[in-house]
């Protein structure tokens, strides 16, 4: 009798553990959704107040989206002339490519088009080459040293860009023997630290 009840107590102790640890680790993983949730928000909110700030175009994937989510017929140049070049400047959501020295003024930043941008998907390759003021840039990286650390996934930005000129580069492709990259070249106005956050 008594050995049983020993029995019923111990079991009661080893679920109440679990159960308890259970509990810890749901509220610990809830606490982290709920950061990542209220970190989300703040980025967007972030990114929304540059677009009114510098009154930058942010509805130009859509135009040249014309109304599908896939767009497989190339993109070409002359529609991102119309859409890329104006006296506005235009958002750009990626993440860093390259780096490098233009001048002892400034770098040229690559910026490729963003893993996350799931709204929109382009069989051409879409990228910024932007001559950024190496004072911006270095206060940048410094502010987010993990940018360049981590891989396409965690190392988002938000770029707001003037664009002056677009190219067009061909480069080797297995199935067709080349695939085309058209690329915006121009000045970088505004960057934002946008990490994992979907657009």
């Amino acid at each position: 009798m008594v050995r049983r009840v020993i029995w019923i107590i111990a079991i009661i102790l080893i679920a109440g553990y679990f159960i308890n640890n259970y509990l810890e680790d749901r509220s610990r993983e809830e606490a982290k959704k709920a950061e990542s949730r209220k970190i989300e928000v703040a980025i967007k909110a972030s990114v929304a107040d540059l677009i009114r700030r510098t009154n930058a175009i942010d509805n130009w994937e859509e135009e040249l989206s014309k109304g599908e989510k896939f767009r497989m017929a190339p993109i070409l140049t002359i529609e991102l002339e119309k859409l890329w070049i104006s006296d506005r400047p235009i958002l750009f959501i990626g993440s860093i490519k390259d780096i490098t020295t233009e001048d002892k003024e400034n770098y040229i930043i690559e910026i490729e088009r963003s893993l996350f941008n799931f709204k929109y998907i382009f069989e051409t390759e879409l990228i910024l080459e932007l001559k950024c003021s190496k004072h911006k840039v270095d206060a940048f990286l410094n502010a987010h040293p993990e940018i360049l650390k981590e891989s396409g996934l965690t190392n988002g930005v938000a770029i707001v860009a003037e664009i002056k000129k677009i190219e067009t580069k061909a480069i080797p492709h297995k199935e067709d023997g080349t695939r085309e990259i058209k690329i915006g070249k121009g000045n970088c106005l505004e960057i934002l630290y946008t990490g994992s956050v979907l657009f």
